[in-house]
């Protein structure tokens, strides 16, 4: 419910004390007597707020924030501590407690953490129908990408030319962005001794790897500002989209692997599956440095484009964390600024 409070202390007292001044302020109280009986109730039907003791006897506060962390992740947990509580409280913290309350705290200082735990739990509700609205949009563009594709005979570079065509035709600078991308890579697979056959992959690669971006939800392609975390995790799912999209088409399958691991990173911090650098291809590799390059000399929704020359710099100081250094080297020697 809206304002649902569940009250956990082992303490009579404390805990009808609480529940008269909450319920006096309008809010529907639950109690429970230990963070068993709370776990309990939490299962049974999650409360807006939990406001829990920390020293109970058996399972205490700390348990039972973890519990409903992993339980129900929109109810906000406030913990109630005393003063010699400090190393506790700090604890508390790292188990998602969005606020705590030291004992004995006023009618005042009560309502003003309980008005935060509701704020925050609309807050957690309002991301979680967000996100589900993200993932819904972007299965149903997923579908439609995959019943294009495979209406399309795709056997010649003619026919990957058209499927690209197609899949921009409402956005001609990923059709543009695309064949520089494709033209910087290949010059840089050629100077670092790439054979024909990872050659022609290379280059499918390239022309390809933004096609997962079209299942992508329009509210965070174009949003004018840094994403959100929900928005992060969606707009990381392109890479393994488009992989999955040319995976089964023969004259492309070789692209596949490419196309995954091209936002990947030396450091194992990249997406989507935050690989390590053995387990990347030198042509995803290649394509990450082109990609990152052609991407930072054009303008954004959210940013001014950069001079090549600043690109090529930042290209270089995210070398050995971002991109391979072998790859930064070869490419330093192409491009020329």
């Amino acid at each position: 419910m809206e304002n649902s409070i569940l009250i956990v202390d082992d303490e009579t007292g404390i805990r009808e004390l609480i529940a008269r001044w909450l319920g006096g302020g309008g809010y529907d109280v639950d109690t429970a007597a230990s963070a068993d009986e709370a776990l309990g109730r939490v299962r049974r039907c999650a409360p807006a707020v939990a406001l829990c003791d920390i020293r109970m006897p058996g399972n205490d506060g700390l348990w039972l924030a973890a519990q409903i962390r992993s339980t129900a992740p929109e109810t906000a947990v406030i913990m109630a501590t005393g003063v010699q509580d400090v190393g506790s409280v700090v604890t508390s913290l790292r188990h998602g407690v969005i606020d705590y309350i030291a004992k004995p705290f006023g009618r005042e200082r009560l309502r003003e953490s309980v008005t935060r735990g509701l704020e925050w739990h609309r807050g957690a509700r309002e991301s979680r129908r967000w996100r589900e609205s993200l993932e819904q949009e972007v299965e149903g563009k997923r579908r439609q990408l995959c019943e294009a594709v495979a209406e399309l005979t795709i056997d010649s570079d003619a026919a990957v030319d058209g499927l690209l065509s197609v899949l921009t035709i409402t956005d001609r600078d990923a059709y543009a962005h695309a064949y520089r991308v494709s033209a910087l890579a290949a010059c840089v697979g050629w100077g670092m001794g790439l054979t024909a056959g990872e050659m022609v992959a290379l280059e499918h690669a390239a022309l390809l790897h933004d096609v997962g971006k079209l299942a992508m939800p329009e509210a965070v392609l174009r949003k004018p500002a840094p994403l959100g975390p929900d928005e992060l995790d969606i707009i990381r799912l392109h890479p393994q989209i488009a992989s999955d999209l040319i995976a089964d088409v023969p004259y492309l399958a070789a692209a596949s692997d490419i196309v995954r691991d091209a936002h990947e990173r030396i450091d194992g911090f990249g997406y989507p599956n935050g690989s390590p650098a053995a387990d990347v291809s030198l042509a995803a590799r290649i394509l990450s440095v082109a990609d990152a390059y052609d991407a930072m000399t054009r303008s954004r929704v959210f940013r001014e484009a950069m001079s090549p020359a600043d690109a090529l710099l930042e290209i270089e100081r995210c070398s050995g964390t971002q991109f391979d250094p072998a790859v930064v080297a070869a490419f330093k020697r192409v491009v020329q600024v």
